[in-house]
């Protein structure tokens, strides 16, 4: 059987679990994760953990958060005046930013008369978590 390496093609059945172990997210009733083990695609915490795994292996495994979404910045939280959004904006609601030609996902975190509180930090950012993973599928990279 294969054995997952850096750059190889994987599909990745996953449960990830908050650390209170409540249940965040689970691919067990749609597709597989399909990445190239190395890329940005996935968090470091993945990349890391699936070489070496053989097709079929599970494997419970704790993220921390600078191998997961990274530590939350305070400076990507913002304040601004509410005129200009959304009349429908709600709290938690995902809206997209252009920043410098640069596109943002950002966060409504709270409404408060004429204010809106922006979140550009990932929501699960400086959360460790726990992955339970298991490899379903392995291309070997190209030689």
């Amino acid at each position: 059987m294969t054995i997952v390496r850096n750059g190889d093609v994987v599909q990745l059945h996953y449960t990830t679990y908050a650390a209170d172990g409540c249940v965040i997210e689970t691919s067990g009733l749609r597709d597989p994760l399909e990445f190239q083990v190395g890329s940005p695609e996935v968090i470091a915490g993945i990349n890391r953990a699936v070489v070496g795994m053989r097709q079929g292996e599970r494997r419970r495994i704790a993220v921390s958060p600078e191998h997961a979404f990274g530590f939350r910045d305070p400076r990507l939280l913002q304040v601004a005046p509410r005129l200009g959004f959304l009349e429908k904006a709600d709290d938690g609601d995902q809206l997209t930013a252009n920043v410098r030609g640069t596109e943002l996902d950002i966060w409504v975190r709270s409404l408060s008369g004429d204010e809106i509180t922006l979140d550009a930090n990932h929501p699960l950012a400086g959360e460790s978590m726990v992955y339970e993973i298991e490899v379903v599928g392995v291309v070997p990279r190209a030689a």
